[in-house]
């Protein structure tokens, strides 16, 4: 594993550029409100290619991140209303951008925190906490997830309904008072598919990165 090299992220960067320019100007013809949305993913986009090296992602991972801000874009289309295979679209997007986001905190953090221990690559400081550091990405993760929560409630608050992140519509549990019981349970189940999707995505990381030792090298 390696971190991205500049022909990559300059490659992924602006395929994804064109891919949300796209549908924001789809969503410019159509007057959608998701045009906010590609908006801000774009403004991501530009963040994370800045900071792509050091933050230690690789192709995969920069990949990932976009795929699971497409993921959610998608909604322009309509897609927070539907279901997969009995999974709401709207838990989906929670529990794969979860995933991801665990992904690159954990990779993040462990080749941070490689440092020798006794002089023995096998005995790190991450390894003497691992406890600690696995509680510590399920924390950001969770916390990243509070912070959309509350972006959803201050749009439900000062925005009204609409469609996108900023406004309260599909794939939120509906609008009017009496439906401040389904804003709720959304809210939380929301919070529980993060909560399982960073689970997946620290399991998958230890599994088939972490035991192998490639966040040892990643940093190098």
């Amino acid at each position: 594993m390696r971190v991205i090299s500049r022909k990559e992220r300059y490659g992924v960067f602006f395929v994804f550029l064109a891919v949300y320019i796209s549908l924001a100007i789809y969503n410019l013809v159509n007057g959608s409100q998701w045009f906010f949305d590609n908006l801000v993913a774009i403004v991501f986009l530009v963040f994370m290619f800045l900071i792509a090296r050091w933050l230690l992602l690789t192709p995969g991972s920069f990949i990932m991140f976009n795929l699971a801000l497409t993921l959610h874009n998608l909604g322009t289309f309509g897609l927070y209303g539907t279901t997969l295979d009995g999974f709401f679209y709207d838990n989906i997007v929670h529990f794969f951008g979860a995933l991801v986001a665990a992904w690159i905190i954990f990779n993040f953090v462990s080749a941070r925190l490689h440092i020798k221990w006794q002089k023995d690559v096998k005995r790190t400081v991450v390894d003497e906490h691992k406890v600690v550091l696995i509680f510590l990405v399920f924390a950001s993760v969770a916390m990243l997830g509070s912070v959309v929560e509350l972006v959803e409630f201050g749009g439900f608050v000062f925005l009204g309904p609409g469609e996108g992140i900023f406004f309260v519509g599909s794939g939120d549990g509906g609008y009017n008072v009496e439906d401040f019981k389904m804003q709720y349970y959304d809210t939380m189940e929301d919070m529980i598919v993060n909560a399982l999707g960073s689970f997946a995505g620290v399991l998958m990381f230890y599994r088939l990165r972490y035991r192998k030792g490639e966040w040892v090298r990643i940093g190098h």
